[in-house]
């Protein structure tokens, strides 16, 4: 989970982050957080969250991680920065962005993100934990290098996924390069952290295969529009 160091060596990319449920009013719900080192005074931060009350006013603000408790949720930390406000949809989703430079975003120690509904603060049904590279053991330091080796690009044009087909090892990070002229978005029925945000010419955005299979993703506003990756054991 390393990515909120704000040296001047950070490396660009993408980690997302799960939230989890804690409890009242709302049951079920989930989501995650992908944060992108777009440069060291840089990172884009987006949620996308399901299971919320429908058609309701929601609030989400990172918190430095506190020493109230050894879950991060329950550290007790102050708040550092505020996402956008928000309102769900009718099935209860949303995807709020967030731009901001890293060293804003939590403390020392790391960070974590809650969703309040904005008439209630006290409540916060989900949480996701965000930790620094400092908290990470040591073995794990190795991990980002070895694997920077494994990325794959494909290309978004209008109407068309390049390669339409791709065998990659897990443990690979594709990002895909949108080429084309009109929106586009990334979406998988088979992974469900597959899931961009709405792309714009010039836009990136990238997953990484983290298990076995093949994967089918597409394109929700073009019809036929869709590919496949398939992920190979190592």
């Amino acid at each position: 989970m390393a990515l909120l160091s704000s040296g001047a060596g950070a490396a660009t990319g993408t980690m997302t982050f799960a939230f989890k449920s804690v409890g009242a009013p709302t049951s079920g719900a989930s989501g995650q957080l992908a944060v992108t080192t777009l440069s060291p005074k840089s990172t884009l931060s987006v949620l996308t969250l399901r299971g919320l009350l429908p058609s309701t006013p929601y609030v989400a603000h990172y918190h430095a991680l506190g020493t109230a408790s050894s879950d991060p949720c329950s550290s007790d930390g102050p708040i550092t920065l505020g996402f956008p406000a928000f309102k769900s949809g009718a099935q209860g989703q949303a995807t709020v962005l967030l731009r901001a430079d890293p060293a804003r975003i939590g403390g020392s120690l790391g960070a974590y993100v809650n969703v309040h509904p904005a008439a209630d603060l006290a409540t916060a049904p989900l949480c996701a934990a965000v930790l620094r590279a400092e908290a990470a053991p040591a073995a794990q330091n190795t991990v980002p290098a070895a694997q920077a080796a494994l990325q794959r690009v494909v290309k978004i044009g209008d109407n068309v996924f390049m390669p339409a087909s791709l065998s990659v090892p897990v443990g690979t990070t594709v990002t895909w390069t949108h080429t084309g002229k009109v929106t586009h978005n990334v979406l998988s029925i088979d992974l469900s952290g597959l899931h961009s945000t709405d792309l714009q010419p010039g836009d990136k955005y990238s997953y990484t295969f983290k298990t076995p299979g093949t994967f089918t993703y597409y394109c929700s506003y073009h019809e036929g529009m869709s590919a496949t990756i398939t992920a190979t054991a190592r």
